[in-house]
């Protein structure tokens, strides 16, 4: 009947069950084999496996749920369209999120997940060339759940289950074999654990950095990298200053996944070390294993060192690479078997002796999963044969290399069958494209920044003008931090076997969202934490560990001039010129992003130097914005913002825009006080230093730096406005009010512990209050950072100061911390 009339197929009953559907349910694999080899209209079955019931299921959804037999199931999918694997239930589960389900993760199941793969690498190669369309793998539940997390998940669940349902020991096992139930739980977890593997490295292979981000981790809560591109790094780089940095191992600084989507180096030279195998070792202390692509210069330069064979052999051999990009003329093969690159093998032009060596059944043949191999020319100035020449002798090197591939392939077989343990695997040998990329793919080659600026640790940070609230700040700063240090100490040696109240001595997060910070620029640079970025271009994204411009560097140095003890969260925004103006235009939808990370990492102040003007329409990224921002206002977070430099402060002015009361916008003052003339009056909150505050730095910096090449210039350009820097003043001195709070109640509960009297109490909740938008600006109202103050603070620290005068410090400070916590009725005038 189903072949005379498919239409039947999309036939429904009174409960809307259509035939297929509850062939599935009873598990009737016989029957829905036959349905399927006989419906001739592949319409009317892709119809049939559309068709949503109770809970929004299709008849694979149940499939997969059923314990249907695995042939059976796998017709279903291969005869199912993209648009039917796609369809989401009720939960807003595709069938790949029940496929990928820990209880699936039997042999059969994996099986099922190859095939959800195999479909999906499909679709990516019938694109290529074309905008990239998403798939069924790239859905979320509504849980917001990818089909990686949602495996994770599962997994990690079902482990805790096993931990929690395990009877306590309450004497030494007894050897035993393991039950069958046991035996099941290890096989399905190594099982989840291969698919999760395979899924990673899949999506890795085939998008880009950004949407990899959102599909292994989501929101990204740990700040794990997926790739590690040297970007603006210095040229010269000082091995313990690296690891200062970045961290030794995956304990400290810079966290990895275990796969990295790519690797990129330019020419550099490590001081004292040498090559490039020092960063890739460093890389596996980190916990990495797999490299998709790694791409380095090795050019070799009239002054530069080229890596030698060996040297990039012990740099790669403990990596699975899969595309080997090493810019050196000539790679012996020999070096690229032993590295074993699994995939693809990218190398620039050799001469026609080096493609004979590559094609000789010792050469790249015995690659068993070599596809294609990219040649890439030289300059024009070192390219000397005709065109025509170098074809036919790139089409006899193909030839010649696929000639050797069979027995390639019968001595792999050979040492396969000698293999006494059996692990060997026989690679699939097939024919391989020799390539000559066109300009897009150089343009790909060539994203990283090879002769960006860096500029040394003494070019920024420095040439702040000599305002005289700069000059009482920096004072009092500079004292606080050793007042800080020894308060904490003195606090904890009190409290060593009492409880301590939550948070008191932590530190302070100040979320910087701007273009990101040169670690190499910072002076403090233990002060920066790891970071996010949302800079994402060409399919990668640029590291938080440097900047786009130098703006973001030059607000994190304003902000530790003036409270050096902040941590400092940076989050580096995609950013664009603005047609005709000097300030970079900022994208809504990465700015909302941002600042929802900031509301992840909990940071209690966040600090933003600019101004998105938003229309009066309603787009999805001004959706997206307003709403995270609501959720901050509401939360209570001190948010610092830049007013305009032009033009009148409006309500669609993001990311104040209608919440006016509830930020802090800063205005920029000149030296003596006055507002600068190009910040509007209206909608101001507070004036701060903000005219040639930064400009100094274009002759202090330009003779430390290496190489400016213009674009020290045009950073200078981007900070003449003002209000930007004024912005990072004023969230530096919210964390440092927060600071002289926090000091203030350690001081007093230290005194408390030791039975010393001291004038005033503070409640426990002080330092959260303090920083809440109200009382930070009864604070800020009541501030006066006199020099009495500093005077106190620099003779207590004395190395001969006596009891009496550091008592009569922590008396007078923690008046004056109550003083910024409450107004007291003399000060409530401002």
């Amino acid at each position: 009947m189903v072949q005379r009339w498919p239409a039947l197929l999309e036939a429904v009953n009174k409960d809307e069950h259509n035939p297929l559907f509850m062939a599935i349910r009873n598990s009737q694999p016989q029957l829905i084999d036959y349905m399927i080899s006989a419906c001739g209209d592949s319409n009317c079955l892709d119809s049939a496996l559309r068709k949503q019931v109770q809970g929004r299921k299709t008849c694979i959804h149940i499939a997969l749920k059923e314990k249907l037999n695995l042939d059976t199931t796998k017709k279903l999918i291969e005869c199912a369209s993209d648009e039917a694997l796609a369809v989401q239930d009720s939960l807003g589960m595709t069938p790949m999120h029940y496929a990928v389900s820990f209880e699936k993760c039997t042999d059969a199941g994996t099986e099922l997940i190859t095939l959800f793969i195999d479909r999906d690498q499909a679709n990516q190669a019938r694109q290529k060339g074309t905008r990239l369309q998403s798939t069924f793998l790239d859905l979320r539940d509504n849980e917001n759940r990818s089909v990686q997390n949602t495996a994770r998940f599962d997994s990690n669940t079902e482990q805790v289950k096993g931990k929690e349902m395990a009877p306590p020991a309450m004497r030494p096992p007894v050897p035993r074999r393991h039950s069958n139930a046991e035996a099941q739980m290890a096989k399905r977890l190594r099982n989840s654990n291969a698919v999760l593997l395979r899924l990673k490295q899949h999506y890795m292979r085939t998008r880009g950095a950004e949407m990899v981000i959102a599909f292994l981790y989501g929101n990204n809560m740990d700040d794990i990298q997926i790739s590690f591109d040297y970007d603006q790094l210095p040229r010269e780089m000082v091995w313990n200053d690296f690891v200062e940095k970045f961290g030794a191992d995956e304990k400290m600084g810079l966290k990895f996944d275990r796969v990295l989507q790519y690797v990129t180096f330019p020419q550099v030279e490590v001081i004292h070390k040498g090559t490039c195998s020092i960063f890739f070792d460093w890389l596996y202390k980190k916990g990495v294993r797999h490299i998709i692509r790694v791409s380095v210069q090795d050019s070799g330069g009239s002054r530069e060192r080229v890596h030698s064979d060996r040297a990039i052999q012990e740099s790669l051999e403990k990596f699975i690479i899969e595309r080997l990009d090493w810019q050196k003329m000539d790679l012996d093969p020999e070096t690229i078997l032993h590295i074993s690159s699994k995939v693809e093998r990218e190398a620039p032009t050799g001469s026609n002796a080096v493609l004979r060596a590559w094609s000789e059944p010792e050469g790249l043949a015995m690659l068993p999963y070599l596809e294609e191999i990219f040649l890439f020319n030289p300059p024009d100035d070192k390219m000397y044969e005709r065109e025509s020449w170098i074809t036919d002798r790139i089409a006899k090197f193909q030839e010649r290399l696929n000639k050797s591939r069979p027995a390639a392939r019968a001595r792999a077989q050979k040492e396969l069958q000698s293999d006494p343990a059996g692990c060997s695997i026989l690679g699939p040998f097939k024919d391989v494209t020799v390539k000559r990329p066109d300009s897009s793919l150089e343009e790909e080659r060539n994203v990283t920044s090879y002769d960006a600026p860096y500029l040394t640790p003494s070019a920024l940070g420095k040439g702040i003008n000599s305002h005289k609230w700069l000059d009482s700040t920096k004072r009092f700063t500079n004292q606080m931090i050793g007042f800080w240090e020894s308060t904490v100490k003195d606090y904890l040696d009190s409290r060593q076997n009492l409880p301590k109240p939550k948070g008191l001595e932590d530190d302070v997060v100040l979320a910087l969202i701007d273009d990101g910070v040169a670690r190499f620029d910072i002076h403090q640079t233990n002060q920066i934490l790891e970071g996010k970025n949302f800079d994402f271009h060409n399919g990668k994204v640029r590291p938080p560990f440097s900047s786009a411009n130098g703006h973001g560097t030059v607000m994190a140095s304003v902000i530790l001039e003036v409270c050096p003890m902040v941590k400092i969260y940076p989050i580096r925004l995609k950013t664009y010129p603005n047609a005709g103006e000097k300030n970079m235009r900022i994208d809504a939808r990465y700015a909302a992003q941002a600042l929802q990370a900031t509301l992840d990492k909990k940071a209690t102040i966040i600090s933003m130097s600019w101004t998105i003007p938003m229309n009066s329409g309603e787009s999805e990224a001004k959706k997206q914005l307003h709403k995270v921002l609501k959720k901050a206002v509401d939360n209570k977070v001190l948010m610092f913002c830049s007013t305009p430099d032009s033009g009148k402060f409006t309500d669609v002015d993001y990311p104040s825009g209608p919440w006016r009361d509830r930020f802090f916008r800063i205005g920029a003052a000149n030296a003596d006080g006055t507002v600068f003339q190009w910040t509007p009056e209206d909608g101001i909150t507070y004036v701060l230093p903000g005219v040639d505050v930064v400009r100094q730095q274009k002759a202090n910096s330009s003779s430390d730096a290496k190489s400016t090449r213009g674009i020290l210039h045009h950073m200078v350009e981007f900070h003449e406005t003002g209000s930007s820097v004024a912005t990072a003043l004023a969230a530096g001195l919210a964390a440092m009010i927060i600071y002289c709070v926090k000091v203030s109640i350690l001081a007093v509960k230290t005194a408390n512990n030791k039975n010393i009297h001291v004038p005033g109490t503070f409640p426990d909740s002080a330092a959260q209050q303090i920083a809440h938008p109200d009382e930070m600006k009864r604070a800020l109202a009541s501030l006066a950072l006199s020099h009495k103050i500093s005077e106190l603070l620099e003779a207590s620290q004395a190395s001969n100061s006596s009891a009496e005068a550091k008592k009569k410090c922590i008396d007078s400070f923690v008046e004056f911390g109550q003083r910024l916590f409450r107004l007291t009725p003399e000060h409530k005038g401002g």
